[in-house]
C-alpha cells in the first residue's frame, strides 16, 4: 500500500474501540504517526502495540476530554 499519509501526524479520540480504532488503524496503515487517546489504557496500549507490530508508529494517551466536571483543560490526559 502507498504511504500517502507519509510524514503526517493524527490524533484519534474515541480510540480504544469502534471507529476510533478502526480509524486509527487506517489512517497508521497509509503512513500517518497516530496518537491514540481515550479512557481505556489497556485496550489503547494493546492498538498501539498492533499498530507498532504492522509497521506503523502509535502513542497511547489515557485521557478523558469529555470535559465532564470541570472547566476546559481541568482533565489532564496521563501518557502510557
Amino acid at each position: 500500500m502507498e504511504s500517502t499519509l507519509a510524514g503526517t501526524a493524527a490524533l484519534v479520540s474515541g480510540a480504544s474501540s469502534g471507529i476510533g480504532a478502526a480509524t486509527a488503524r487506517q489512517l497508521a496503515g497509509h503512513g500517518a504517526c497516530v496518537a491514540l487517546v481515550a479512557r481505556r489504557r489497556d485496550r489503547l496500549q494493546a492498538l498501539a502495540a498492533e499498530i507498532d507490530e504492522a509497521g506503523g508508529t502509535a502513542l497511547a494517551v489515557e485521557a478523558d476530554i469529555t470535559g465532564r466536571g470541570g472547566s476546559p483543560g481541568s482533565r489532564r490526559g496521563r501518557r502510557t
